[in-house]
């Protein structure tokens, strides 16, 4: 049983930190304590159907979802890229790292004063 409540509590976590929302928030929000929450999300807390569906309400998700394993640990589906995401990452990376190379050479060439021709 302790299992099953450590998943949920992870889940639960993950989806309030996907929300970008604090324990406190949560708990504001649901009309539940700030420290059941914290219960919850170690898997001591032992949450009724009614808590599971406060808690989906205050998160704006459907109760199924607290129950999906796509969340859970830390919420690795958030920061799921597509092959497409990925290569444009890459290429910024190689820009910058090429900018940066050119910075790095000579930094003071580049802002020498040129001298007048008038």
């Amino acid at each position: 049983m302790a299992d099953i409540r450590a998943r949920f509590g992870a889940v639960l976590k993950a989806w309030r930190t996907r929300k970008q929302l604090t324990q406190e928030e949560l708990a504001e929000r649901s009309g539940l304590s700030y420290k059941f929450i914290g219960e919850i999300e170690r898997g001591t807390g032992n949450p009724t159907i009614e808590t599971v569906s406060q808690l989906a309400g205050a998160l704006d998700i459907e109760i199924a979802e607290l129950f999906s394993a796509d969340h859970e640990g830390g919420g690795d589906a958030v920061y799921r890229l597509s092959k497409r995401d990925v290569q444009i990452v890459r290429e910024a990376a190689e820009s910058l790292d090429s900018v940066m190379r050119e910075l790095t050479v000579n930094p003071a060439a580049r802002y020498r004063r040129r001298k007048r021709t008038s």
